[in-house]
């Protein structure tokens, strides 16, 4: 009797998960660390993103012709900026995806990664995942960081400002909790 493609995926998934588990409980701990003291900020920066022309800043990469977008994938590339303008100060780039998920509504999944190339948050990261409808209004979980951000969570709301076939300007309201000073202590 052959096996299904489905049946032999779900073999593969199997035996990476067992081997992942295996590496994780075969390597111990060698050092711990202490958080540091908490920090909580709010500040607002504008995602640009370009649809039209050279400075494209988003692709589809998977369409697939069916009602709602559902099964469309789209990566993308864009300008973070101080302001709602064009020509406001860059402080650098929001790169991601876009999973479109609902088979009765425009609806996308978007894991995202706010890269900081410039400002007080130089050479940071923040990772966001979270729903996006129509409406262009979410609330989106921060789930970590890099840099001044390390360990960090809190919430991403984000506001269409301006939208129009060729681009499209987002507020992004940024409410982050990250930890200052992380001490790491090597155990004996």
């Amino acid at each position: 009797m052959a096996s299904s493609p489905h049946s032999s995926t779900h073999l593969y998934f199997l035996l990476v998960f067992f081997l992942l588990l295996a590496a994780a409980t075969a390597f111990p701990v060698t050092s711990e660390f202490e958080l540091g003291t908490q920090k909580r900020i709010h500040f607002r920066v504008y995602f640009h993103e370009t649809f039209i022309g050279p400075d494209n800043t988003t692709v589809t990469v998977v369409n697939m012709s069916l009602p709602y977008t559902f099964g469309n994938i789209e990566i993308y590339d864009t300008v973070l900026r101080v302001g709602p303008d064009e020509s406001s100060t860059f402080l650098g780039r929001v790169q991601g995806a876009g999973f479109h998920v609902s088979m009765r509504e425009e609806v996308m999944l978007v894991p995202l990664v706010l890269v900081f190339t410039a400002g007080k948050f130089v050479n940071s990261t923040l990772t966001v995942i979270g729903r996006l409808d129509a409406s262009g209004h979410s609330e989106r979980a921060i789930v970590g960081g890099t840099g001044v951000f390390q360990y960090a969570w809190g919430k991403l709301v984000t506001e269409t400002v301006t939208a129009s076939v060729a681009k499209l300007v987002v507020a992004y309201d940024v409410y982050v909790v990250y930890y200052d000073d992380l001490h790491l202590k090597e155990q004996g």
